[in-house]
């Protein structure tokens, strides 16, 4: 038995260490996945935590048919969703704020060395997010779960609970529906 199979037992029978000991094997991959899914820290913060709540209140229902993280990432998925789904309308910020309020362009991390070219590749990234925002959830989310964070098609049906041929579907189509999301803005 795997150490995170021990820690999954663990904690379906109370254990709160072995809980947490879950949490942070997977906090990081999952508030990633929810800031992609939002583009917003403080949503990423407040659904990540949603997740785990979540989490916590039914790992008694997890039966083990699917990966552990299969799991996680498919109630990750659907609280991304429920909160779309409650927002309608997403608003997605090209401009960030700093500590004291003031907005501030985003500037995202490049490993290029001159301060403009830093400040492009950030504009760049930037651009690319606000596209993936842009697309219906169902596309934006293939694209985060397989071009972003690199899961297999398997993977993908597993969490999503849709057939393999419907992610392939939908990472062809989303991938069409970026590139032209991003001709436009090109």
């Amino acid at each position: 038995m795997s150490g995170e199979s021990q820690l999954l037992e663990k904690a379906k029978n109370g254990s709160l260490p072995a809980f947490e000991e879950l949490i942070l094997l997977y906090e990081k991959k999952v508030y990633n996945y929810c800031y992609r899914m939002t583009n917003s820290r403080e949503d990423a913060e407040d659904l990540t935590q949603e997740v785990f709540i979540k989490v916590y209140k039914n790992l008694g229902s997890f039966k083990g048919n699917s990966k552990f993280s299969t799991w996680l990432y498919r109630i990750a998925h659907n609280i991304c969703i429920d909160k779309y789904r409650k927002q309608k309308a997403v608003l997605i910020p090209l401009f960030g704020q700093n500590e004291d309020g003031e907005e501030r362009p985003l500037v995202l991390k490049s490993d290029e060395p001159s301060l403009e070219e830093q400040v492009l590749a950030g504009e760049r990234q930037a651009l690319v997010q606000s596209c993936i925002n842009s697309l219906k959830p169902d596309y934006s989310s293939v694209i985060i779960l397989r071009d972003l964070q690199h899961h297999t098609y398997e993977e993908i049906a597993d969490i999503l609970k849709v057939p393999l041929g419907t992610v392939k579907s939908h990472i062809s189509r989303a991938r069409a529906a970026l590139r032209q999301a991003l001709d436009s803005v090109l």
